[in-house]
C-alpha cells in the first residue's frame, strides 16, 4: 500500500508534465521559436542518451549486447520512418503543415518507455528513504523537460490537439504506472532484463535527434546560431538532471 508521501510524489510526477508540456503545445509561437524548442528538444534527447541511458546500459549489460540493442532501436525506427512510410521531404516554410508524424510518434514510444522504467526506480526507491528524495527530484526535472520536448514534437508535426492532449496525459502516466507494477515486480526482474529497453530507447532517442530534430531545427541556413545555443542548452540541462540524480 501506498504511503501519503509516496502517493504525493506520484502526483509531483504527474504536475511536473502537465506544466513542462503546456507552453509549447497551447502557446502562439513562430515557427523560428518552434524550432528552437526543436533543437532544445534535441539536446534534451542526445544529453538523456550520452549522460543516463548508455552509462546505465553499458554498466549491467556486456558492451557488445548493450551496443547491439543500441543499434537495433536506432534501425528500428529508421526501417518504419524511411521504408514502411514514404518519407516527403518539404521546405522549412511548410515543415509545420506537414511535418511527418512518424517522428513525434517515435519520440512518444522511446520516452514512454524509459518513463516506465524510471519509475520502476522510483518504485524501488520507496524503500530507502534516504534515495527516495533524489530519485524523485531526477525525475521530475526529467519529466517537465521531456515533456516540453515532446509536446514541441507534436506541435510542428501538426498533430490535432486531442490527441496530442491523450498522447501526453498517457506519456505523463507511465512513470506512476511503472512505479506501482514495480512494488511486487521489482524483486523478480534482473538488471540485465530491465535495461534492454533502455538501450532500446537510446537508440531510438539518437534516430530522432540526429535524422529528424537536427536536420529541422537547422533548416534555416541564415540563422544557425540560435538553434546551436539551443542544442547546447538542452544537452546541459541533461547533464544537471543527470548530476542531480547521481
Amino acid at each position: 500500500m501506498l504511503s501519503l508521501s509516496n502517493a504525493a510524489s506520484l502526483a509531483g510526477i504527474l504536475l511536473a508534465a502537465v506544466l513542462g508540456a503546456l507552453p509549447p503545445l497551447l502557446g502562439r509561437w513562430s515557427d523560428r521559436q518552434l524550432h528552437l524548442f526543436i533543437a532544445f528538444g534535441a539536446g534534451v534527447f542526445l544529453g538523456a542518451v550520452f549522460f543516463h541511458l548508455i552509462p546505465e546500459t553499458m554498466a549491467v549489460q556486456p558492451d557488445v549486447l548493450a551496443n547491439f540493442m543500441i543499434l537495433n532501436g536506432f534501425m528500428v525506427v529508421l526501417f518504419v520512418e524511411r521504408v514502411l512510410v514514404r518519407h516527403r521531404h518539404h521546405d522549412c516554410d511548410d515543415v509545420a503543415e506537414h511535418r511527418h508524424q512518424v517522428v513525434g510518434i517515435s519520440a512518444f514510444i522511446g520516452l514512454s518507455i524509459h518513463s516506465v522504467l524510471a519509475g520502476f526506480a522510483l518504485g524501488a526507491s520507496f524503500a530507502a528513504p534516504r534515495i527516495a528524495l533524489v530519485i524523485f527530484l531526477a525525475i521530475v526535472s526529467h519529466k517537465s523537460v521531456a515533456a516540453f520536448s515532446l509536446a514541441t514534437m507534436f506541435r510542428l508535426s501538426n498533430i490535432p490537439l486531442k490527441r496530442a492532449l491523450v498522447l501526453l496525459a498517457v506519456f505523463a502516466l507511465c512513470t506512476p504506472v511503472g512505479a506501482l507494477l514495480s512494488l511486487p515486480l521489482i524483486s523478480t526482474l534482473s538488471e540485465i532484463h530491465i535495461t534492454i529497453p533502455t538501450a532500446l530507447a537510446a537508440g531510438t532517442f539518437i534516430y530522432v535527434a540526429t535524422m529528424d530534430l537536427l536536420p529541422e531545427a537547422f533548416c534555416d541556413t541564415r540563422k544557425r546560431l540560435g538553434p546551436f545555443i539551443a542544442l547546447s542548452i538542452g544537452i546541459l540541462v541533461m547533464l544537471l538532471v543527470t548530476q542531480l540524480g547521481g
